[in-house]
């Protein structure tokens, strides 16, 4: 599986309707739908906005696509066949229509959006997908830079710090780096996120 490293726009006119494909990243649902919701911001003229996105769930991988009024399977279907071609997982494609005035029919819409779609891709850099866990430490005021040190250079982040007795902190980390913090630190508290 792959994942957008980097994000692209690119553009096209078609027949007197301009397309605008957008690549996008998101962990979740909720990531999906604000960052759509960003781009039909941007662009409040534009007829449709279809899109095609997979994200890693608890139950596996979940595709989706909208066609956004299009006739059935003409514009986020071409968009969710590239995200599969491309192996994409969090994140997906938009394509933003602003109709010309001319009909393109099924075929020349799906090349239209399909292609659109495969011009962002192509400007996008992607990357291996990385599986991510999240967890709790609880360690001592004074190990606190050791430990930053460590996750960082395990391509973690830290995502919050509570400083009581102990300091907590949650981090977000390769799956794979696990064993290797856990090897690291063999005393220190771990609990799911």
């Amino acid at each position: 599986m792959n994942c957008f490293k980097s994000i692209a726009s690119q553009e096209q006119t078609i027949q007197k309707s301009r397309f605008i494909g957008y690549t996008f990243i998101g962990e979740t649902k909720h990531d999906i739908l604000r960052t759509l919701q960003s781009i039909a911001r941007e662009h409040p003229h534009g007829s449709h906005l279809a899109f095609a996105y997979q994200l890693k769930t608890d139950h596996g991988f979940e595709p989706y696509y909208s066609d956004a009024g299009e006739p059935s399977g003409t514009a986020g279907k071409p968009l969710l066949q590239l995200i599969d071609v491309h192996q994409i997982v969090g994140g997906g494609i938009g394509v933003i229509r602003y109709y010309g005035g001319i009909n393109l029919g099924t075929g020349g819409l799906t090349r239209a959006y399909g292609g659109t779609g495969k011009l962002a891709l192509a400007h996008s850099v992607i990357e291996p997908y990385v599986e991510y866990i999240k967890l709790k430490l609880t360690i001592n005021y004074n190990e606190l830079d050791n430990y930053t040190h460590v996750i960082y250079s395990m391509n973690g982040s830290i995502l919050d710090k509570v400083f009581d007795e102990k300091v907590s902190l949650s981090i977000r980390l390769p799956e794979g780096e696990f064993g290797k913090l856990k090897a690291r630190f063999p005393t220190t508290e771990i609990h799911d996120y």
